[in-house]
């Protein structure tokens, strides 16, 4: 009997370790990244887009935005910080570059736990006389700039109520700073 037992005491021991490792290997605990960065590639791997170039770094309040560029395509992915990981959050899909447009653009945006929206205006700017984009609110109360690099890229983003949306438009400054380009955001 007590051969038995001992058999039956290692059979045990052996499944419960094959349950754990099985358990921990396919748990939510294996999703995710301890680096945001990775936590992006991921994010591009599962929707099959990618690997993009990273044009810009964004920091928020436990989230990054990265705008990105993907061949004829572009992209604002936000990866989100959990306790311990960085998870894959969203937009990570791309956008086609319209080039018959001076300015190809998209508008996304993601909710928080305050009932607020973190709302994002990106994209790549066609015309080369446009050296500065805007983002001004209907009646210009409020307006951001964004003064181009090489890439021609540029992003926007801001926090809001998720039930009022304030009108926007895009603007384009030539290097005189006269605008040369103008369309509704939303």
């Amino acid at each position: 009997m007590k051969i038995n037992e001992r058999h039956r005491a290692i059979i045990e021991w052996v499944v419960a370790v094959v349950l754990i490792v099985v358990t921990c290997k396919f748990s939510i605990l294996s999703y995710g990244s301890f680096s945001p960065v990775r936590a992006h590639e991921q994010s591009e791997r599962t929707f099959h887009y990618g690997p993009s170039k990273i044009i810009k770094t964004i920091d928020l309040d436990k989230q990054k935005i990265y705008l990105c560029k993907y061949k004829d395509w572009f992209s604002a992915d936000t990866v989100k910080k959990g306790i311990v990981k960085w998870y894959p959050g969203d937009n990570v899909d791309g956008t086609p570059i319209d080039y018959s447009k001076q300015v190809s653009f998209t508008l996304s945006g993601s909710s928080n736990k305050q009932n607020k929206m973190i709302m994002k205006v990106y994209g790549c700017v066609n015309n080369p006389e446009i050296n500065t984009i805007l983002l001004v609110e209907e009646n210009e109360a409020n307006t951001s700039r964004y003064d181009l690099d090489e890439s021609k890229m540029f992003i926007f983003y801001w926090e809001e109520d998720s039930e009022k949306h304030k009108v926007k438009y895009l603007k384009g400054l030539n290097k005189d700073g006269k605008i040369i380009y103008e369309e509704e955001v939303y």
